[in-house]
């Protein structure tokens, strides 16, 4: 008898305790872009947190929306807690995303916002719950958040300037913009026409980190 199976009789083998077996394959909800997908071995977690990190006009809204937009496309129901007042719902609409299948949660306070976040994951439903504190300075209650959202099943897509979630995030992208495209609009108007981004997978306990992409985002 091994030495790790002679420890877990002297236990009594508890329940949460499973010498040599393999736990059930983590369940993915698909970004929408096949590239990152098959980086990402499916798409984003299931039941964990994945942050999205990017300056100002970076791509991290547009891409937010993309993702949300394919998780609506599909059936799902999401929820996004707009703390920065940042999400534009016909620019998401035009980007795919059914507002039909969207709650759209505008907080009081960056308190209200995370707190409202756990609240979403909690009641569960939810295929995915964006929470956007990306120009907001807040305590965020990270415990909390993952079990919630592995109690429930639901993926938080935390979006923020700078990754913050440390060992709480089982994947953590982060977007770097490199051109900006623009068309001519009525008159002399100049209109910003997308952003080209790369994306790289900073953190990833359940795929492989250190690969960069290039996406094209419809809005910063």
């Amino acid at each position: 008898m091994s030495t790790a199976a002679a420890l877990l009789d002297r236990l009594g083998r508890p329940g949460a305790i499973h010498l040599g077996t393999v736990g059930p394959a983590l369940e993915r909800l698909p970004t929408g872009l096949p590239p990152l997908d098959a980086v990402l071995t499916g798409g984003l977690p299931r039941g964990r947190i994945t942050e999205l990190a990017g300056g100002r006009s970076s791509g991290r809204t547009g891409l937010a929306c993309r993702i949300a937009a394919s998780a609506t496309a599909t059936g799902e129901i999401i929820a996004w807690v707009d703390a920065d007042d940042t999400l534009d719902p016909e620019a998401a609409a035009t980007a795919g995303l059914v507002l039909d299948r969207t709650l759209w949660v505008r907080p009081r306070t960056p308190d209200d916002a995370a707190r409202a976040a756990e609240l979403l994951l909690a009641a569960g439903g939810f295929g995915l719950v964006v929470l956007d504190l990306a120009a907001t300075k807040a305590p965020i209650p990270w415990p909390r958040l993952a079990r919630a959202a592995e109690q429930t099943r639901s993926t938080l897509l935390f979006l923020t300037l700078h990754r913050q979630a440390g060992t709480y995030a089982a994947l953590g992208l982060e977007l770097t913009a490199r051109q900006a495209k623009w068309k001519r609009g009525p008159g002399d108007l100049v209109l910003l026409d997308g952003i080209t981004s790369e994306v790289t997978v900073a953190r990833s306990r359940i795929g492989r980190p250190g690969h960069t992409l290039t996406v094209r985002q419809a809005c910063a």
